[in-house]
């Protein structure tokens, strides 16, 4: 499934092509991030009153995961200067956290359905997280073509 999508035409376009990994890594970033949420806030009685802080702990886990794979596979990124990288995306995904437990947190609220809060919140934050990571923290050479 996952070479169909790399393969199809419009995957072979540079921005396209990135998005796709970004998309794939995504989805196994949001099994760890989702499971973790869940184990917290099902098993943990705390955490159940406590989602906010559920959320922070679950998107640490699937911050870790996505530095590393983005980095590696998605940009193939060389710069030596891991750190620098690291804080951006470090700086990217808080920005990213605080608009995923701003929309968690609203939806939450208002409709009491985890599933539904934490859907919407993983959907819109991940057009901000991947359009930010190719901007500042994995931005190519201007010389740079391809992958």
């Amino acid at each position: 499934m996952w070479n169909r999508i790399l393969n199809h035409p419009l995957a072979q376009r540079p921005i396209a092509r990135q998005f796709s990994k970004f998309v794939i890594i995504g989805f196994v970033n949001t099994g760890l991030d989702w499971a973790v949420f869940f184990a917290l806030t099902s098993w943990v009685d705390w955490f159940e009153l406590h989602v906010i802080a559920a959320n922070i702990i679950s998107f640490g886990c699937g911050f870790t995961s996505s530095f590393i794979f983005n980095r590696n596979w998605t940009f193939r990124s060389k710069d030596s200067g891991i750190q620098r990288q690291l804080a951006v995306f470090l700086g990217i995904n808080l920005v990213g956290l605080a608009l995923n437990s701003t929309i968690l947190g609203v939806v939450y609220y208002l409709t009491h359905s985890r599933l539904l809060a934490k859907t919407l919140a993983v959907g819109i934050t991940l057009f901000w997280n991947f359009l930010a990571a190719r901007r500042w923290a994995f931005q190519r050479p201007q010389t740079s073509r391809g992958f």
